[in-house]
């Protein structure tokens, strides 16, 4: 009985946790460029991947690719210009977004049809906390149409 309720306390913990990302993901291809747009909830900031200490403060955006011989990325993904403001939970000045952003990768497409999958790992604050969050993408290209 007591392991029942444990998982289930555990599960509903979990479930909470889950539930709570207050940044929406969608992403476009075009023609060799993959553009993630990141929905930011009000009071909530999503920190950039070029920060001004990456080694202190909030984790950055990262974005990771599954390998595959179907395509190449071309350099890092890129950013729109964020804000910057030193912020005095973290003690230093911080890069991040507020409402909406977007991030570009450039590639190399080396067949017709693909797919290009991988995770974005972030981080997303407000006033009273922070959430390391992942999104996984999954883009499915057909240059035959």
């Amino acid at each position: 009985m007591k392991s029942t309720f444990l998982f289930g306390f555990i599960f509903l913990i979990h479930s909470i946790i889950i539930s709570q990302n207050p940044v929406k993901w969608s992403v476009d291809y075009t023609t060799q460029l993959i553009t993630f747009i990141a929905e930011i909830e009000k009071d909530w900031h999503l920190y950039a991947v070029k920060v001004p200490y990456p080694n202190e403060g909030p984790l950055p955006t990262l974005f990771e690719f599954k390998e595959s011989e179907n395509f190449k990325k071309k350099g890092k993904t890129s950013q729109e210009k964020p804000n910057i403001k030193y912020d005095k939970s973290f003690g230093i000045d911080v890069a991040y977004y507020e409402e909406k952003t977007k991030f570009y990768q450039k590639i190399k497409p080396l067949s017709d049809s693909f797919k290009i999958q991988g995770v974005i790992k972030y981080m997303t604050c407000n006033e009273n906390k922070c959430l390391a969050l992942d999104f996984e993408f999954d883009i499915a290209v057909n240059r035959q149409d």
